[in-house]
């Protein structure tokens, strides 16, 4: 009997030591959350901007091509998403548009427009999950409906960062990464379905050159690698953050 009572004992000393570390776990991402929504602008400036528009410049090299492109990214919170985009190929000019509104989704390219498929529109809506998470807006103050957990120090482009990752129901992970000393996101990654070859990959998404905007601050830089191939690189002329949804940037035409 008095080994069962102590077995019992050391059961419920290892469980309440896990408890406990795990509750220090998610203090601390908590707090590196909160450092980096500091260093982007604060809590109230970007809890209030729930959108934007981004416009850019960049060369897209996936699937053996290297392809210069400039466009417009449109976004608004979870899953509103317009990638209003030209590509250059063999001498000609193409626009390529994908559009994510809620639960429906098209694409463009050139004069032929189609509805998303049912696994299509799933991949957008797990992508603009993590782009919205990766804006820090939705994790501004007890950031519900999301679990925190620290991933430890890494460099990223030779300067120490320390991630979290960032998890939901029903959405892919998505882990970012802070600049040790000043807070500011430097990368964050996430799973993708790849076009070219139909699997899920890693992709890791590397942000630099911060500039004001608005009261934030927000990258002009960026380089997107793929299964740790280089798959797009680019700059930011503009951004424009905004409060309220514009419905007419989503609608079919």
């Amino acid at each position: 009997m008095t080994r069962i009572r102590l077995a019992g004992l050391s059961f419920a000393l290892a469980l309440l030591a896990t408890t406990s570390a795990r509750g220090d776990d998610a203090a601390d991402a908590r707090a590196l959350i909160d450092k980096a929504i500091k260093a982007h602008g604060g809590a109230a400036n970007l809890a209030k901007f729930k959108g934007g528009a981004v416009t850019f410049s960049g060369t897209f090299h996936g699937m053996g091509m290297k392809v210069p492109m400039t466009g417009t990214i449109s976004t608004f919170g979870a899953d509103r998403l317009k990638a209003d985009i030209e590509v250059e190929a063999d001498g000609q000019k193409f626009r390529v548009m994908q559009v994510l509104a809620g639960d429906k989704g098209w694409s463009m390219f050139g004069p032929d427009t189609k509805d998303m498929s049912k696994d299509e529109l799933a991949a957008a809506r797990h992508e603009q999950h993590a782009g919205w998470v990766a804006s820090l807006t939705p994790l501004v103050g007890g950031a519900k409906g999301y679990t925190l957990a620290p991933t430890g120090e890494m460099l990223v482009n030779d300067k120490a960062a320390l991630g979290v990752k960032v998890s939901a129901k029903g959405r892919r992970d998505v882990t970012l990464y802070f600049d040790k000393t000043t807070g500011l996101m430097t990368r964050f990654d996430q799973t993708v379905d790849d076009e070219g070859s139909g699997r899920e990959v890693a992709q890791e998404t590397y942000q630099s050159d911060y500039k004001d905007v608005q009261g934030t601050k927000q990258a002009h830089k960026f380089v997107v690698k793929r299964d740790g191939k280089l798959y797009l690189e680019g700059e930011t002329s503009e951004v424009t953050l905004t409060e309220t949804l514009d419905a007419n940037l989503f609608v079919k035409p």
